[in-house]
């Protein structure tokens, strides 16, 4: 029995000593993490490196000592391979100026294009690049008209056949009609007072963009490396349309109000209207103001002329009575038309009775004649003769103010190479009303009849291009003399 409880004591010591050790081991951090402590470590082969062998990555000191290297090298060495070479300095802006040059609202003006730089440039001299934003003074319709060639006559790229090498002091110069670019309502536009913005050339990059700007280009260098910075647009001075002023040599002949020089036998020059009377025609010309007389002379009294009888005597030269209640014709076209091909266009031209009393016509499509100014000169599209052969229900009562329309192809009445180039026309109408129904019994209305204003047409594709012959460099224009005191003041 007391062997039996000294075992048992021996037992509860033994575990009490084994609690003491435990609870001694969790209070010690190191050992609770299964780490040792700086004794432990000094004493594992693998913590330092043998006293003569270094590790590898370290530098030996003169006096033995192992220590490990700077790392601040290995960075400069790093920063240095990643640093970009240096970037060249940005080139200079493209020595091409472009002017816009209109001496009246409706043209013609001129497009011109100057190489102010010392290196020779490249351009594309094309007038349909240009694009106009003109501001209006109509206080009721104040607004920016935007001005510029449709899609499918502006070069979609860079027009090569119209590549330009402009030399030092030369110049690029056309003439155009600015109804080609501001077409059909936009026409309104071009007006005295009016305020246009040009741009030439295609538009630049965004703001936001840090790219290169990509062509086609307005103006680029011609040298590799290139002399200057290629140039996608080029703004032109902005201008003001003037209202039809006079001309330079017609502003310097009327200053001071002075008069135009007499003639060899002192006699004041007459003015145009009577100039333009036939030298044979005595009668037809007015009679001279007395106040245009030099004084004490007097102008000599017909004798025994016709001219001097009264008016309604026998062989009076009085203009004959005019009715003005009778029945007439006016004729009116569109006013613009614009067409795809020559295959597509279409003029509408419309007969109306202007008189006060009705009338009996026959208006066919037939007896319309066109005058077609174009690119290529001016062609006549013919009516046909009469025929006699109209029958009774093709002739029309046109009431006072009642009209006719008409519809046409040109195509159909027009010879094949009439619209042959793409650009802008001038279309004017002719009613050649030439059946008079005699053969039906029927007193018919005929005349001969033209439109007030023709029609503008503007074909935007065609058989031959736009230009028909290559462009050509022209020395810069020296400004004039009184341009030159004038900057100077």
């Amino acid at each position: 029995m007391r062997t039996r409880l000294v075992r048992i004591a021996s037992l509860f010591t033994s575990t009490a000593s084994i609690a003491a050790a435990v609870l001694g081991l969790a209070s010690r951090p190191a050992l609770a993490q299964g780490g040792s402590g700086p004794a432990q470590q000094a004493e594992k082969p693998s913590s330092a490196a043998p006293p003569g062998k270094p590790k590898a990555g370290a530098a030996s000191p003169p006096g033995g000592a192992s220590v490990a290297a700077p790392k601040s090298s290995a960075g400069a060495s790093r920063a240095g391979a990643k640093q970009k070479a240096p970037e060249p300095p940005p080139l200079a802006p493209a020595p091409a100026r472009v002017w816009l040059i209109a001496p009246s609202p409706q043209g013609p003006w001129t497009l011109r294009i100057d190489n102010e730089g010392e290196r020779p440039m490249r351009i594309p001299a094309d007038v349909r690049l240009l694009r106009l934003e003109i501001d209006t003074l109509n206080k009721r319709t104040k607004k920016t008209v935007r001005c510029a060639a449709p899609a499918g006559l502006k070069p979609s790229g860079f027009p090569e056949r119209r590549a330009l090498l402009l030399a030092p002091g030369q110049s690029y110069m056309e003439h155009f009609d600015p109804r080609l670019l501001c077409f059909g309502k936009d026409e309104a536009a071009l007006a005295g007072g009016s305020v246009v913005r040009t741009w030439y050339g295609w538009g630049p990059p965004p703001k936001w963009s840090r790219k290169a700007p990509a062509p086609p280009f307005a103006a680029e260098s011609t040298d590799a490396p290139p002399a200057f910075a290629p140039a996608p647009g080029l703004a032109a001075p902005t201008i003001v349309l003037s209202y039809d002023l006079p001309s330079k040599k017609e502003a310097a002949g009327d200053q001071d109000g002075a008069e135009p020089p007499p003639r060899s036998g002192g006699e004041q020059a007459q003015p145009s209207a009577a100039a333009a009377q036939p030298p044979g025609d005595k009668a037809a010309q007015p009679s001279e103001d007395k106040a245009a007389q030099p004084s004490g002379d007097k102008a000599p009294q017909p004798s025994g002329d016709k001219a001097a009888q009264p008016p309604g005597g026998a062989g009076s030269s009085a203009e004959p009575i005019v009715d003005a209640n009778a029945p007439r014709l006016e004729l009116k076209s569109e006013p613009f038309s614009d067409a795809a091909s020559p295959r597509s266009i279409v003029v509408r031209v419309s007969a109306r009775n202007a008189g006060k009393r009705p009338m009996i016509v026959a208006i066919r499509p037939r007896m319309l004649e066109f005058h077609v100014a174009g690119p290529n000169g001016t062609t006549v599209c013919e009516a046909s003769p009469p025929t006699g052969a109209i029958p009774r229900d093709l002739y029309r009562t046109l009431k006072p103010g009642a009209s006719a329309d008409l519809s046409l192809l040109l195509r159909e009445v027009c010879p094949a190479d009439t619209f042959a180039r793409e650009g802008l026309y001038e279309v004017t109408a002719t009613l050649h009303a030439n059946e008079p129904g005699t053969g039906l019994g029927i007193d018919a209305y005929t005349a001969t009849v033209a439109a007030d204003t023709p029609t503008l047409l503007r074909v935007k594709s065609a058989p031959e291009p736009f230009y028909a012959a290559a462009p050509r460099a022209v020395p810069t224009p020296k400004p004039e003399p009184a341009e030159r005191d004038a900057d100077a003041d």
